[in-house]
């Protein structure tokens, strides 16, 4: 497990003390004229929504529900771009799929749903006839199944069909700017990689449940290591979702909106038991003043605003 260990000492950031302390240096870094910028403090990359966004999610941190997989404990560092402190009071609302592609809302109408393609009740793969050659999928990846082929589109506009909750959530930063949630770590489905989706919001107010109005100022998505997400879907019950895992590589977003600056920290909990669980993070800088506009995949339409 020697990828696993390298992760753990190298890549992981985890406390808010270490967090600190990696500001502090680079501060006095760039003021001495040594930097010309403290690089966690640069912005970060736009991404697209996605059509799977639901408003009004509740205020938790532990949003696993009924669903099973690897447990993920994500944090989330948010920090003010202005200034590079940590940026308090602000919302993070976060959502992603379950082992088998399937989000919370949509899973009557998601493509890898019950009777769909890789869904519960159906056989998953594809048909039998298919022949990915003469398709012009990418069959160059060991051990995976074949890939869409070039130009895949986003998908379509979804509507909500169900009022499941699980894998969402919504946090508040302390006073350290942090965000952590308790979940498992993603599956993936046609056309896209393993990702976790996130919103900060600011100026709003907790109301009830949930986190009420206030104004988007940055729109990510988390993403893992690809050597660790491949060797994780090896283990139950990502392997049955039996349909080709999109590569980073294959995976528009991730090259057209800067995913390799989203790559989240690791540390597994047991470094010879992947399944025992893993620690993430990703520090995120905004502008707490912005509201950016919404990212459009190249060649596709302009992406959905539910609830914005």
């Amino acid at each position: 497990m020697r990828t696993f260990q390298t992760i753990s000492r190298r890549r992981f950031l985890t406390t808010t003390a270490t967090l600190a302390s990696t500001l502090q240096l680079q501060r006095a870094a760039h003021a001495l004229g040594l930097i010309p910028q403290a690089d966690v403090c640069k912005l970060a990359a736009e991404q697209e929504v996605g059509p799977y966004y639901v408003a009004d999610e509740l205020l938790r941190s532990n949003v696993i529900e009924d669903r099973h997989g690897i447990p993920l404990s994500l944090r989330l560092a948010v920090l003010d771009a202005r200034t590079c402190k940590p940026l308090t009071h602000a919302a993070v609302d976060m959502w992603h799929c379950d082992a088998l592609g399937l989000y919370a809302g949509f899973t009557k109408q998601n493509p890898m749903g019950p009777g769909g393609m890789g869904g519960p009740e159906g056989p998953g793969g594809p048909p039998p006839d298919f022949d990915p050659q003469h398709q012009g999928f990418d069959t160059s990846h060991s051990g995976n199944r074949p890939g869409p082929p070039g130009g895949f589109g986003p998908p379509p506009e979804n509507h909500p069909t169900d009022k499941l909750t699980f894998l969402r959530g919504i946090q508040i930063t302390g006073a350290d700017g942090a965000v952590s949630f308790q979940t498992i770590f993603p599956g993936f489905y046609m056309g896209r990689t393993n990702h976790v989706h996130f919103k900060v919001r600011l100026g709003g107010h907790a109301a009830g449940h949930t986190y009420a109005e206030g104004h988007t100022s940055h729109v990510g998505q988390v993403f893992f290591p690809e050597d660790v997400a491949i060797d994780l879907m090896k283990h139950e019950p990502y392997t049955r979702h039996a349909i080709h895992r999109t590569t980073q590589k294959e995976d528009g977003i991730f090259n057209g909106q800067h995913g390799d600056r989203s790559l989240a920290t690791l540390r597994f909990v047991d470094a010879t038991r992947p399944e025992a669980g893993l620690n993430a993070e990703l520090i995120v800088a905004v502008d707490p003043s912005a509201t950016p506009a919404p990212i459009q995949r190249a060649g596709g339409p302009p992406p959905p605003q539910n609830g914005e």
